[in-house]
Order: structure tokens, then C-alpha cells, then sequence
């Protein structure tokens, strides 16, 4: 037998792997960009070979700790799945990725969460895939959900046009407070001067006095799940919900929804560009604020447009550390004990996973800026997970509900003219839509005429709730006694109601067997 002969299994393997080389394409190079609003990555520490890629996150004077990533990857492949690994040997922040996942994008507006996110602490990595290949040749990865300067830019113009947002006295008619100082980043990149924006939302008609709540975000460039609670709470509030229209009439709402533009736009981690070394929610102080120019625009603004008086203050951040509840640093020590506010309780049952953290309230925070300096009745830091498959929407449905929180905590249900008192000024506007046709309204205009229960028409169930929150406000027997000091037409609603109750009666009685 001739040993040098190959057997023919390995000629046949070796013929078919010729022919596979043959007719499958080669890989194209990956490239990839940070260099855009928002974006984030060491381009000269990453590198692609294959369908591997090997990602470097910038330090942004932000040693040891975790690293804002956000990057573009183009040439991907569509047939074979591309894996991406970081090196997780930050001195404080690696375990801050222990269950955590990265985001991919084709639009940068649809994001979706990464099939498999392992962090291997022995190998000091963190890698991440998704099962089956791309759709697409060029993709956009991130740490989490982004939030860029310009979709500020771009909400914020859409306000403009909202005719329940005016600018505040600090600003004009661009909803522009002031602009930021811009800078150098840490690639050497000029970083223009960006406008820093502000703005009121109420129900003008109402004038009688209101609450004061003031909401702000981005504080920290890279907490961006922050922003995107504000915006759901600011969609909300210029909304047609019936909610949104009455917390409107019982309070001014003041939004300052980027206070670190610049910082943002580098992708930076959390310092502003022209202080890479404070941190910008340590120095809110007036007048000066250690130099921060962002940061002082946005809090002499608050001062100037409140009057530094105000009743809410609200700052949304977000944390990487932990992925289980989003939860807010409330002082629960005597004399504020905000957690017992009726807003927060409001809230808590609406969002029963959310967290109370006791806030030591030492540090210069915009939370103790609104307490300090803006006399706040209630102020909160609100803390934000990346929690894998939590999107976008999970935020705008949060910020909704921080919004209806608000419309519980300072309305009083059943007060048609919205002085906060339920009187006998209600009863006659309730009197008044009896016999309207209130099918053709807006929700808060059948409201205002007496539907109560949001079924279009002022009826006897109407009837029912305005009687028990009229004695739940001012006592048991007041409503009988209010009827004897009102004008004669409430007397014929009176009777009205008689028959309606009567005709309801006959309506649902049960019918007999024949």
C-alpha cells in the first residue's frame, strides 16, 4: 500500500473547503465612528478583525469608573454575527455591568437590547452579540438607551408651537435661557457653545394662584434615561389628557431639560467640558457655582423665574449601579420628610417597584439648590436604572405617571372653577352644564361643565360624586346645608335628578321569567 496516497475523505474535505472560500465572500472591514453628537469611543484602542470586534471606552476624566459608550459600527456583516467585547477592568465600575445590556440601532431612534451580554470578571471583559446577524451593514451601539443634544434641540422646538409653553422671564421666544461656554474636549475637538433652553408650561386661563414645580435633567452627560423620563413627563403635560389639562389649571411648570449640553454632545461620562474635573451636580451654589457657566445659567434662570419660590423640584438622573428598581433620594428626616408628600405616595402607588432612599442632603445638589435656594416644599434626586429591556416607552409611560401624580397631589376633584376650594361656586357651574350637550367638548371642557366621570354627559352618577366630594372636603350634612343658601335652580336640578334616579331604577330592575 502507498502511505503517501491521501485518503479520500480528506481530499473530498479539502475540495469542498477550496470550493467554500470559493463562493463565500470575505468579511468586509468594520469601521468605526464615535465622532458624532453624543458618541463615545476610543477609535485609536478599538480595533475590528473579522467579525470580532474589540471596543476601548475614553477615561473622560473619569478614572477607574465606567465608561459612556456609543458608537457607529459600518460594513457589518448580514450572513454571520458579529461579537463585540470591552475590557471590564474599571478599578470601581466593573461589576457595575454584572447584568446589564447593551443597546443597537439602525436609525438611532429604535433601539434594541443585544441577545447576549456576558461579563467574564477572571478575563476582565464584557462581551456582547446578538443570535442571529444584522439586517444591516451599518448599526449603532451603545452603553444604553442615547439621548443627543439634538433631540433637546428638536422637542424643545417642537414646544414652541405647544399653547401651553411660553418662555419663562429669563428667556425668549426660542425657549433660550442662556448658552454654554463650549470648549476642548479630551480628543482635542472644538466644542461650540450650545444653546442652553428653558420654559413654562400652564393653562393661562386659570388665575387663581398655583403650584410652583420645577423639572430639570442632564446634569450628568451620560445619564440619559433621565431625559428621557422628563420628555415623557413633558409629553404629557402638553397633552389633551384629562389630566394633563387639569393639573395645567393648578400649577406652572418650569422645564430646564439640559443643563449640561456640552458634556453631552462630547460623550462625556458625567463633567461638563470646561470643568472635566468637578462634578456638576456638587456645585450648585449661587451666585457663582465654582465656575460652571452651564450650570450657573440653568440655576440663576430657576432663582429669576420662580421668584425662588416654588413647591416641587425634580431632577431626573440616572445610576449604573444596580438593575433591579429606579428609586428616588428623598430627606425622609424630620422636619421635611418628603417621602410622606402626597406626590410621592401618588406616585409610589402608581409605580409600586419604585425605591425611597433617605437623602443626606449635605452635598451642593440641584436637590438642595431647590431646597436651599428655590424654597422648595418638596425636592428630589430621581434615579433611573439601565435595566435590560426596559426601552423608551418604559420611560414616557414613567415620566406620564410622574405627571399624574403631580395633577393628584395638587388638584381638588370636583372644583369646576380651580381656586383649589370646592364651594358653592362649583355647584352652580355644575347646576349650570345640567342640560348641556356635552358630547362636542374637549375632555376638560365637559369637566369644567360638570362630567365628572368622563362618560360626556352631566348626570346623576355626576350627581353622586360631586355630592360625596363636596362632604369629604367640608364635612358630613354641608352639601344639604349649601342647597338652602343657593339660588331656585339648583332646586329644579333637584327634581331633575329625582327623575333620572327614578328612570335608572326602572331601567335595571330585573325583569321577570314569562
Amino acid at each position: 500500500m502507498n502511505k503517501s496516497r491521501k485518503p479520500r475523505w480528506r481530499l473530498a474535505a479539502t475540495t469542498i473547503g477550496l470550493w467554500l472560500v470559493s463562493v463565500v465572500p470575505l468579511v468586509g472591514q468594520i469601521t468605526l465612528d464615535g465622532d458624532f453628537d453624543h458618541g463615545s469611543l476610543d477609535e485609536a484602542g478599538s480595533s475590528a478583525v473579522g467579525n470580532f470586534v474589540s471596543l476601548a471606552g475614553r477615561d473622560n476624566y473619569n478614572p477607574g469608573e465606567w465608561k459612556w459608550l456609543y458608537f457607529s459600527a459600518n460594513g457589518v456583516s448580514t450572513s454571520q454575527v458579529t461579537t463585540f467585547q470591552i475590557d471590564d477592568d474599571f478599578t470601581f465600575g466593573g461589576s457595575k455591568l454584572n447584568g446589564h445590556a447593551m443597546v443597537y440601532s439602525y436609525d438611532q431612534q429604535n433601539w434594541l437590547f443585544f441577545d447576549n451580554n456576558i461579563r467574564n470578571s477572571g478575563a476582565g471583559t464584557f462581551t456582547f452579540w446578538d443570535t442571529t446577524p444584522f439586517s444591516q451593514s451599518q448599526i449603532y451601539v451603545a452603553y444604553g438607551l442615547p439621548y443627543s443634544y439634538q433631540r433637546i434641540v428638536d422637542h424643545t422646538a417642537q414646544m414652541t408651537a405647544s399653547p401651553w409653553v411660553s418662555p419663562t422671564a429669563s428667556g425668549n421666544s426660542s425657549l433660550v435661557i442662556g448658552q454654554s461656554p463650549g470648549g476642548i474636549d479630551d480628543l482635542g475637538r472644538v466644542v461650540a457653545p450650545r444653546n442652553i433652553f428653558g420654559y413654562q408650561i400652564t393653562d393661562t386661563s386659570s388665575t387663581f394662584p398655583k403650584k410652583k414645580i420645577v423639572l430639570t435633567s442632564g446634569i450628568h452627560a451620560n445619564e440619559t434615561l433621565g431625559n428621557h423620563t422628563l420628555e415623557g413627563l413633558v409629553d404629557f403635560l402638553n397633552s389633551d389628557d384629562l389630566e394633563a389639562s387639569i393639573l395645567r389649571k393648578y400649577a406652572d411648570i418650569y422645564v430646564y431639560p439640559m443643563a449640561n449640553p456640552d458634556g453631552r454632545f462630547a460623550g462625556y461620562n458625567r463633567s461638563t467640558v470646561e470643568k472635566v474635573t468637578f462634578d456638576p451636580n456638587r456645585h450648585w451654589e449661587s451666585p457663582n457655582y465654582d465656575g460652571q457657566s452651564d450650570i450657573q445659567v440653568v440655576g440663576e434662570a430657576m432663582i429669576a423665574d420662580t421668584g425662588a419660590d416654588v413647591d416641587y423640584f425634580i431632577d431626573f438622573h440616572s445610576t449604573v449601579a444596580g438593575k433591579t428598581n429606579h428609586f428616588g433620594w428623598v430627606d425622609m428626616d424630620p422636619p421635611n420628610e418628603f417621602h410622606l408628600d402626597p406626590f410621592w405616595q401618588n406616585l409610589l402607588v402608581l409605580e409600586p417597584t419604585l425605591g425611597t432612599l433617605d437623602s443626606s442632603m449635605v452635598n451642593l445638589t440641584a436637590q438642595k439648590f431647590g431646597l436651599d435656594a428655590l424654597s422648595a416644599n418638596f425636592t428630589t434626586t430621581f434615579e433611573t436604572q439601565f435595566i435590560p429591556g426596559e426601552n423608551i416607552d418604559r420611560f414616557q409611560t414613567l415620566g406620564r405617571n410622574f405627571g399624574v401624580a403631580f395633577e393628584q397631589a395638587v388638584s381638588t376633584f370636583a372644583d369646576l372653577n380651580f381656586d383649589s376650594e370646592l364651594d358653592t361656586q362649583d355647584w352652580l357651574l355644575f347646576v349650570a352644564g345640567a342640560e348641556t350637550d356635552l358630547s362636542a367638548l374637549t375632555p376638560i371642557e365637559a369637566y369644567e361643565q360638570g362630567d365628572l366621570d368622563g362618560d360626556g354627559v352631566n348626570s346623576g352618577l355626576d350627581f353622586g360624586l360631586f355630592k360625596q366630594a363636596f362632604e369629604t372636603a367640608n364635612g358630613t350634612g354641608s352639601f344639604a346645608l349649601m342647597l338652602t343658601e343657593v339660588p331656585e335652580p339648583s332646586i329644579g336640578y333637584l327634581t331633575m335628578l329625582g327623575i333620572f334616579f327614578f328612570s335608572a331604577a326602572i331601567r335595571n330592575r330585573p325583569r321577570r321569567n314569562s
